[in-house]
Parts: structure tokens; sequence; C-alpha cells
């Protein structure tokens, strides 16, 4: 897998896809399978590496860099994430100096508030569960050109849900940095299969050497031989925490100086799509599978809640909604991550035109360059100005799309 210390929802290796880089170069792999393809410019871990081309390092940084000012402008994450301990505060009544005492709102139901994210799945946080340790990796020549490009790992599983399959480099605990993505997974009779390319797993040591080799294609020694597979899902057991300042007023006898009161809760969707949740005292019964409801621990509302949950852009289209981003958003994230190198890619001209056309700023007008007649809308927009910029702002804006946050 092309791999990365900074995580990115878009897979490195559809990135490379999307603008056209061969598969295997990018993963550092040296080939004589291509005879039509002249663009074979092998890529690194790191730009040191190399004089003249761009690492796999600075690239995910530009596609996170993306992501993460196409989510600000959303109003949501691009696909299913996890967010951790985001603080909200808790509503007051609008008389200044009054406090609320019940949680009720005017119509006599709880308050609610609204959480920074739309698009809210549920609450909880994640958990992974080691289900195969050093699980072997069975490469085959599938399509009988010489290379045994498939690479198939198999796992027993007492559950159905493919979503919750995912495969790591072995030995690294299930890190994030260290997914192998994109995989096809499958259940059946107790088992999950997984299935992936060869070049997405070349030996991690050698990726990071000082003098990284260029990897031969044809030397098994080149592959990873093992993968862990972790069992990934939402835990609902942790969702909310209520907050009160240390007070007199609090009603109770237990508050420490400059610490906040706490007490766990749930919540429940008022509104999914805009964020809108309504807090819920509560405490996790480990039997039921569910929380078993509770009152204030303290005689007045809270001050602070802090929340987590799970949210996204879920495509029931793909196959695994909750592992894969939409194809509505790969593209967009991906030629606007181009528009923020600052360099050419490498020294292959048909990439490098696709690059090019992408990082073009739609600010700069020339009769010689060739002009561009955009919006005033298009041309403020918080993006920026450059062609994949303005694309990106585009998908963003389209009827039923963005939530205003």
């Amino acid at each position: 897998m092309a791999r990365s210390d900074t995580v990115t929802k878009l897979a490195l290796d559809e990135f490379a896809q999307i603008i056209g880089l061969n598969p295997m170069a990018f993963n550092g792999f040296s080939s004589s399978l291509f005879p039509n393809n002249v663009c074979g410019d092998i890529f690194f871990q790191y730009d040191w590496q190399h004089s003249d081309r761009i690492g796999r390092e600075t690239i995910a940084q530009a596609i996170n860099q993306a992501e993460m000012e196409m989510e600000a402008e959303a109003g949501f994450m691009l696909m299913p994430t996890w967010t951790t301990e985001e603080r909200l505060g808790y509503p007051r009544p609008g008389i200044p100096g009054v406090f609320g005492l019940d949680g009720r709102n005017t119509r006599g139901l709880p308050k609610s508030v609204e959480a920074k994210k739309g698009l809210i799945i549920s609450g909880g946080i994640q958990e992974k569960t080691l289900l195969g340790n050093a699980s072997a990796i069975v490469r085959s020549d599938v399509d009988g050109d010489g290379y045994a490009e498939t690479a198939t790992v198999t796992t027993a599983v007492t559950f159905t849900d493919t979503n919750e399959v995912r495969i790591y480099y072995a030995s690294e605990d299930g890190d994030d940095a260290y997914e192998i993505r994109p995989a096809k997974v499958t259940i059946s009779g107790g088992f999950a299969t997984i299935v992936f390319k060869s070049w997405q797993v070349p030996v991690l040591g050698k990726l990071e050497q000082l003098d990284a080799p260029v990897l031969d294609a044809a030397v098994a020694a080149n592959y990873e031989t093992t993968v862990d597979v972790y069992r990934v899902r939402n835990d609902p057991s942790t969702q909310l925490q209520f907050m009160w300042e240390s007070s007199d007023l609090n009603c109770c006898g237990t508050c420490v100086a400059c610490q906040f009161g706490t007490q766990a809760g749930c919540f429940h969707l008022r509104d999914p799509r805009r964020g809108v949740l309504v807090p819920t005292p509560g405490s996790w019964n480990a039997t039921d599978l569910a929380f078993d409801s509770a009152e204030f621990s303290v005689c007045r509302d809270p001050d602070q809640i802090r929340l987590w949950y799970y949210s996204g852009w879920k495509d029931g289209t793909v196959k695994r909604p909750y592992v894969e981003m939409s194809n509505y958003w790969k593209f967009a994230v991906a030629v606007f991550a181009i528009s923020k190198f600052e360099r050419a890619v490498c020294g292959c001209s048909n990439v490098n035109q696709f690059v090019e056309k992408w990082r073009r700023d739609a600010a700069f007008h020339s009769m010689t360059e060739g002009g561009f007649q955009v919006t005033a809308e298009m041309m403020s927009n918080k993006l920026g100005t450059s062609l994949g910029a303005i694309y990106a702002y585009r998908q963003i804006h389209r009827n039923g799309v963005r939530i205003i946050k």
C-alpha cells in the first residue's frame, strides 16, 4: 500500500489511479510488464529520496489539507469518521443570570444542541479488535500475465458486516497510518476473504531507507508476507459527558476546585443531517448493551457537554459505504490536492499536463496564457481560485449537499 504518516480519507493508491500514475511505480516497484507505458518514474516515500519528483508523504499532506478544507466548507466529514471529545455549550435561558433547572425546553422536551459536524450516524468511539495476527498473504496470477498481482488473505469471523473488516501492516498495532487500502472484502461461511493488489504491500523497511532502492517487482522478498486483520466498528458505550463548573449552586458535596463535575450520558438524534442531538443522562449497561436512564447528578443544567460520535457522508452505491469514500468526492479531493502542489509530480508529460490544468489560477488573466470567465462567487470562494479549488467548491455547493454551520 502506498502509505504515509499523514492519514488521508482518499487512499493514496486511488489518488494515483485518478491522476494516471502507474500503480506499481507509485508504490516503488520497477517492472517490464507495462510495454505501452512510457511513464514509469519510480516514486519514493520522501521528496529527499529523489531529486526531481514528489514523495508520497508530500502527496498525502496535500490530500489531507484538501479534505480538511472541503469538510470545513461542507459542514460534514467526507466519509464516516469518528469525532472525539468535541466540547459544546449547553443551552441557557435567554435571561442573563438565570439557570435552567430541568434540562427541558419550552415544549417540555429535552433540550437539544447542534454538533459542529452534520450527517451524524451514531454516538460512540472507534473500537478495534484483532482478528488475525500475522495472517498469511497468498499471491496469485489470476490473469496469467506472469505476475502474481492478486493478494488474498483469509480469516475466521463471527459477524457478517464487511464494513468491519480492515487490514494493516503486521506488528503496527492497527495504526491507521498503516492500513492497506483499498481492499475488497467478502464474508461467507464464517470466513472473511480480503483481496487487494500485491504492489500495495512493499516491504515496509525498504521504503524508509536513506538510500531507498527501486524494488524489483519480480523478487518475492520485496513484498510483505503477512498482515494483521482487525474488526473495526463503532462502540456506542461512550457518547456524551455533561460538565458543571464548580460552584455552591451545584448542590454537590464532592466538587473539586478548578475542575468540572461530570456525568455520563447518551443522545438521540433530532436532526441527523444538521447534527442536532438531544443529550440525556444515562449509564451504559454492558449486559443489555444500552443506556439506563438517569437524572442530572447536579441540581441545575450543565454548563457544557463533551461529545463522541460517528458521522460523515455515506454512499449507499459503494460496496462498503462505511469504509470507502464516495466517487462523488474522490475526484474533487484529488484535483483540489493537486492544486496545492508546488512543483511537477514526475517526469511524465501526460500526468504533468493533468496536474498543470488543475493548478491553473482562474484569477490570472492573460492573452498569452488564456483567460477565464468566472463568477464573483467563484472568485471569492474560501477554497481558492485554482481550477481544482473551484471544482471542489462546486461539488460542495450543489443543491442539497452543503450543510450550513
